[in-house]
């Protein structure tokens, strides 16, 4: 046994179990938001004119905005679709919203 004040066994134990439960919650959360995303874009794709999908693809650009945060701020690890997501999705400006909405109401765009 280690006799030091700075080294515990037990909490060491319990921190690393303690991570692993955050782990798992986050991942939880990452398939969620991955569904959310996929629900977004069917509702986008139900849209028949840009108006009617921009509170949609605000929220993509929201959603995109946050992962891209914990992507590329804290190094987290994500699917390769949610990756793809974050790349094309990054400087979504009105520009490009209109160009993503043809492509994701014509299916050459997928989630």
């Amino acid at each position: 046994m280690i006799n030091d004040i700075f080294i515990n066994i037990q909490e060491l134990e319990g921190e690393l179990q303690d991570m692993q439960q955050t782990a798992e919650l986050f991942n939880i959360k990452l398939s969620l938001l991955n569904q959310k995303i996929t629900y977004i874009f069917s509702k986008i794709k139900e849209c028949k004119k840009f108006e009617d999908a921009d509170n949609y693809l605000e929220m993509l650009d929201k959603i995109q905005c946050g992962l891209a945060c914990l992507f590329y701020k804290y190094d987290i690890g994500m699917s390769d679709r949610l990756i793809r997501f974050i790349q094309d999705f990054d400087n979504f400006e009105e520009t490009y919203k209109a160009n993503y909405f043809k492509k994701i109401t014509s299916g050459e765009y997928s989630f």
